[in-house]
């Protein structure tokens, strides 16, 4: 049965975005991402905006939101139900930078992107596969690149979830030295399963190497 399945293999997921039971997903782009791409709009020179990973991209409404400024964006899942929905709703022109595959084991460069967004992949995770997300986060940002987004603070009950929330304080034991926290606003557009308990958060790529 499908429901037999843990939430740490693709099929769990791909399950749920094929059969649409998806109520993490804002079907959309959050306003604290919009404010985000406004305030950091270059001007006339696109090629400055960098390169944004998202993982774990799920359905992916905000890939075309950041090609359309100017980013350079990649996706990855690795839900085949998710990849392909995804694919389908950005388009053919999109589609290839959007991966089928495993965001922990692909193969990115080291210090690839200047910028990942993070929304509802960490609390997708197993509270027991932080600290290798932060190690995998620290790898592939870039000195003074930006792991920003939408966090999760709900203390985690496994029996529970997903979503494995943070509890209060967790979230800064977990990132300091490899992050330093520089902007933390509660969300006001949350999707009822986040709402009240969502921040949006941006944590700067410290020089610390471990």
């Amino acid at each position: 049965m499908m429901d037999d399945i843990p939430p740490d293999h693709p099929e769990y997921w791909s399950s749920r975005y094929l059969s649409v039971n998806t109520p993490w997903d804002f079907d959309g782009v959050p306003g604290d991402l919009k404010e985000f791409l406004k305030r950091k709009d270059t001007g006339s020179n696109p090629q400055a905006r960098g390169k944004v990973l998202i993982p774990g991209c799920g359905l992916g409404h905000e890939i075309r939101a950041f090609a359309q400024a100017g980013y350079d964006v990649t996706a990855i899942d690795f839900a085949p139900g998710a990849v392909e929905r995804s694919r389908r709703l950005n388009g053919t022109a999109l589609a290839s930078r959007i991966i089928l595959g495993d965001f922990f084991t692909h193969d990115f460069a080291p210090a690839s992107f200047d910028y990942v967004y993070e929304r509802a992949f960490l609390c997708s995770l197993l509270p027991d596969r932080r600290e290798v997300y932060r190690a995998r986060m620290a790898n592939l940002l870039k000195y003074q690149g930006s792991l920003f987004g939408y966090f999760y603070y709900q203390k985690p009950v496994l029996s529970e979830g997903p979503p494995y929330g943070f509890a209060w304080g967790t979230a800064d034991e977990l990132f300091a030295r490899y992050f330093l926290l520089v902007k933390d606003t509660p969300v006001a557009d949350s999707v009822p399963m986040f709402a009240g308990r969502e921040r949006w958060q941006e944590w700067r790529r410290t020089s610390f190497q471990g």
